[in-house]
């Protein structure tokens, strides 16, 4: 195991893309964030939290739409499950028309699960836009998609994998290189 990012690191990272959000899209009243867990979500919520403050210093009261995708039911590439009840694919109680969607998630690889959320949101409605965020992006992409937003870009050999930890989830934040 090599560390690439501990939870200080991980802690400016968030802080500097929701800087970079703020600074970077047009209309931040406009903005819905939407993660894909089981890390996204978390990573949209932090941003959400730290974007909400930034608006408030500059006056503007608003509060961030955010929703959730569980893309397992939309994967070209994975076995699909429908039997389990309580597994929902999509929490977004929020109209997304004419909306600009960042879409979050923690490691960005072949574009595999971009491409399922892709088809999860035009499912729900029509965004005006949809970006993309990821706290770690790795060579090895499939499809012709990038995250417009990046935290680091990692290097990674084929036969190693990314594994992010969030204190949400695992009761730290670290990002870490693994060999499969």
């Amino acid at each position: 195991m090599k560390i690439v990012l501990d939870a200080a690191e991980v802690e400016t990272i968030v802080e500097r893309m929701a800087i970079d959000l703020y600074l970077h899209v047009p209309s931040i009243e406009n903005l819905v964030l939407i993660g894909i867990q089981s890390r996204g979500d978390k990573l949209a919520e932090r941003l959400r939290i730290l974007l909400e403050s930034k608006m408030e210093r500059d006056g503007i009261q608003a509060k961030l739409p955010l929703g959730t995708l569980n893309v397992n039911f939309y994967r070209d590439d994975l076995v699909k499950n429908y039997d389990s009840p309580n597994v929902r694919a999509i929490d977004i109680n929020f109209d997304i028309n004419n909306k600009h969607v960042i879409l979050v998630d923690d490691v960005f690889y072949t574009g595999r699960t971009v491409r399922a959320a892709l088809d999860a949101i035009f499912a729900e409605g029509r965004p005006s836009k949809i970006s993309m965020l990821t706290l770690v992006k790795r060579p090895g992409r499939e499809l012709p998609v990038l995250p417009e937003f990046i935290g680091l870009d990692v290097s990674a050999a084929d036969n190693e994998y990314i594994k992010v930890k969030l204190k949400e989830v695992e009761g730290e934040d670290l990002v870490s290189i693994h060999p499969r």
